[in-house]
């Protein structure tokens, strides 16, 4: 049911269409531009909520295009630099892209910058903005993924009316401030078919009392996990509304429901009880629960202090119990900083982030096992293809995080990573067998180095990243290293 809606909404957009212009978006995945985005805002020349992805255009150019003649550090004039580069290609036409990737073993954690979701990773994408409405298409190959080995994703269909762009199609979702994971949307998961709509400049709204609120992003969407799982085909639905009341203080609000699916109710009722967390029982009355239901909250500062941009950040996601409330959370938590590497341009940035989805109170105790991400409704879980689709390590999960990077002047990326990962905390506390983490049936400790280089060249950006682990989900009682080689090649033409 949910995904013959989602089919007959689609022609929505088309009478919708007006000029697009240029692409709606910057897409989820380049860690470069999200620290150069970072940069720039905390030197002021981008305002309003940058901690969901796919970021607007819009935005970004709103503040890159006004800064005049006003002087900046050499580092902040690099950063503005490759945004303004990444802002010109965004207004082409039409725009094709080859990723060919590879690895020996594919890595433990998906951050933002994600990487091949096999061993073999071939894709290609091409963007057409043909003035009435804006199509990105792609098509790849992975040996061995859930499902076929072919794909047709990341691809959709996007209209502009007016401040608001409405898409349909396989798009990828990051809801949060958290650079190794977030915890509600990300993109641990392949894309799900999705309807949804953006704003695209956060202006403030003009009203009174909530024009208070400073710059305002909203963003909501409904897709359909569309496999065979417990009840096939059920509908998730998610809305972020983000804004920035003082300079620099980001404050986000997160929801997710998932309800429908094949003999399940899905009518307006269910709707409305699932929204406000109307007959949530968790006692296995499947009649009265509408669904699975989460929601949360991120909240970040940012600011320069000298040369330096600092950022502090949190964020906690709880299961819905009764009337929205909300008991036990998932948290995430960090800071980053950035900065110059001597006077010509090169750049540094690093960051320091702890994620624990073991549901607890907000500031911790009364820890609930095996809560976040389940639900006796939807044995299968918060997944799609066999993949956790909010943090990419499921629930129960404590990981520490410290990354450094630095870019050069010729734009060559240099970075390296470790992680303490304490995986599936909860193992074996359970009488009955249904999984509670879809990485790891049983509590594993593991240790994960990287070091890597992005490096652009005139055939394309090489990215080689090499890895070391020292344990490995579902290996009890054992320990052993595990080496890692991961070669990319990405080439726009």
């Amino acid at each position: 049911m949910a995904a013959r809606m989602l089919k007959r909404l689609t022609p929505v957009l088309l009478l919708l269409a007006q000029p697009a212009l240029a692409a709606p978006w910057a897409d989820v995945g380049d860690r470069q531009l999200r620290t150069d985005i970072e940069v720039l805002k905390s030197a002021g020349i981008i305002r309003g909520p940058v901690n969901s992805w796919p970021l607007p255009w819009a935005q970004i150019d709103n503040g890159i295009n006004s800064i005049g003649t006003v002087p900046l550090a050499p580092h902040v004039t690099a950063a503005l630099s490759r945004v303004r580069a990444l802002s010109d290609r965004a207004r082409q036409t039409t725009s094709m892209e080859v990723t060919l990737a590879a690895t020996n073993r594919v890595q433990q954690v998906r951050d933002f910058g994600g990487g091949a979701r096999q061993k073999g990773d071939f894709a290609y994408h091409g963007e057409v903005d043909t003035g009435a409405f804006f199509v990105s298409y792609g098509a790849g190959y992975r040996p061995g993924q859930v499902g076929k080995d072919y794909h047709f994703e990341p691809g959709y269909v996007a209209v502009k009316s007016g401040n608001w762009a409405v898409y349909a199609g396989f798009a990828e979702i990051w809801f949060g401030p958290g650079n190794d994971g977030t915890l509600l949307f990300s993109n641990s998961a392949r894309p799900f078919p999705k309807l949804g709509i953006r704003r695209l400049s956060p202006d403030p709204l003009n009203i009174p009392v909530l024009r208070w609120l400073g710059p305002v992003k909203v963003e909501a969407f409904g897709g359909v996990l569309a496999e065979q799982r417990d009840y096939r085909n059920p509908l998730v639905m998610g809305m972020r509304v983000a804004f920035e009341p003082v300079r620099g203080l980001e404050i986000g609000l997160q929801r997710a429901i998932q309800m429908c699916g094949s003999g399940r109710p899905c009518s307006a009722g269910s709707f409305g009880k699932a929204w406000f967390g109307l007959g949530n029982t968790d006692n296995g009355n499947l009649g009265n629960d509408p669904g699975n239901q989460l929601a949360g909250f991120d909240i970040s500062y940012a600011r320069m202090i000298g040369q330096v941009t600092a950022k502090a950040y949190f964020e906690g996601i709880a299961d819905d119990r009764r009337n929205l409330g909300l008991a036990h959370y998932a948290r995430l938590g960090g800071v980053q900083l950035a900065g110059p590497l001597g006077g010509r341009g090169a750049s540094w940035a690093g960051f320091v982030e702890y994620t624990d989805t073991l549901g607890a109170k907000l500031f911790g105790g009364g820890t609930a096992p095996g809560l976040v991400y389940n639900s006796f409704i939807y044995t299968s879980g918060f997944t799609y293809k066999g993949q956790p689709i909010g943090y990419s390590l499921d629930g129960d999960t404590r990981t520490l995080t410290v990354s450094g990077s630095a870019t050069d002047i010729r734009n060559r990326r240099y970075y390296a990573s470790f992680r303490h990962i304490d995986l599936n905390v909860t193992a074996g506390q359970f009488i009955d067998t249904s999984p509670r983490n879809r990485v790891s049936a049983t509590s594993e400790t593991i240790k994960v180095f990287t070091v890597g280089t992005e490096l652009p060249t005139r055939i394309g950006d090489f990215r080689i990243e090499g890895r070391l682990q020292d344990d490995a989900p579902n290996t009890p009682g054992a320990s052993k290293l595990y080496p890692a080689i991961e070669v990319a090649l990405r080439t726009r033409f």
